[in-house]
């Protein structure tokens, strides 16, 4: 795989940017820079449509990301994360990036916006994330996962692929995900994720299958091979024809079926 094709998988399982940004206060005290857009009931959006997501010349990325925005902040307020952090941010934390980690610098955020409740939306790594949120807090008030199946995946490929494209890009970005992955290796997903009450939607490309390292991630397929067991345990599955895992650059397609479930569920008169 080439080194451009790494990065670009990297940013899409968490590694956010590459820009340096202001410095930060020290690993206990991180502070998480945000924007926030529009009013309404509060909505977090995890990587990859963060802050500084790198793209091509910049352009299509942030021409991607201003789509979520234009089409999400009529009637939510969005408020978008610069994370995870990257470069020299990512090098202060890389030890302990770990999911309680992830969890509570998201919950600072919620807190100093003054949002006691909120939605999450994440894609691949972001919607690991989200999995991870809904297991330790029950402040969501519901969660969208995008291109990552909440019940069947293996966490322990994902530490394998980590590490695989930690030792080919060996900077801080990609060692955060090694952290992370490892403390999920023993993770048992089907256990707790039975046990989530808010509202809770699954999407992906109906072809969603990643091979990186050696190790085929099989996104698409296996959340329709579980698709009955999600739906019995309270989930809104969504499968997206002829798309792989690219569909999160796809804005006009994406925002229609995260609006469709969640309009009914934080609109409510």
């Amino acid at each position: 795989m080439k080194r451009r094709d790494l990065l670009r998988f990297v940013a899409s399982i968490g590694a956010g940017g590459v820009a340096s940004l202001a410095a930060r206060p020290s690993a206990g005290q991180m502070r998480v820079r945000h924007e926030v857009h529009g009013r309404g009931p509060a909505l977090i959006i995890g990587p990859p449509i963060g802050l500084g997501t790198p793209g091509p010349n910049g352009d299509p990325m942030a021409a991607m990301r201003q789509g979520y925005l234009d089409r999400l902040s009529d009637r939510y307020r969005v408020i978008v994360m610069d994370y995870p952090p990257n470069g020299a941010d990512a090098a202060a934390v890389v030890s302990a990036f770990n999911p309680d980690r992830v969890c509570a610098d998201v919950l600072d955020v919620a807190d100093a916006l003054g949002a006691d409740r909120f939605a999450w939306y994440g894609y691949s790594w972001g919607a690991v994330a989200g999995l991870q949120l809904a297991a330790r807090t029950n402040r969501l008030s519901a969660l969208v996962c995008g291109g990552w199946p909440p019940i069947g995946a293996s966490y322990r490929d994902m530490t394998a692929v980590a590490e695989s494209l930690a030792r080919q890009v060996n900077v801080p970005d990609t060692q955060l995900m090694v952290t992370f992955y490892r403390a999920l290796q023993d993770w048992r997903d089907e256990a707790a994720v039975a046990n989530f009450t808010c509202p809770r939607m699954t999407f992906a490309g109906r072809n969603d299958v990643i091979t990186t390292a050696g190790y085929t991630t099989r996104i698409g397929p296996l959340i329709a091979e579980r698709q009955g067991d999600l739906e019995r345990m309270g989930w809104t599955v969504r499968l997206v024809d002829d798309f792989r895992h690219e569909l999160f650059t796809r804005p006009d397609v994406v925002v229609p079926l995260i609006r469709e479930f969640l309009d009914p569920v934080l609109l409510k008169a």
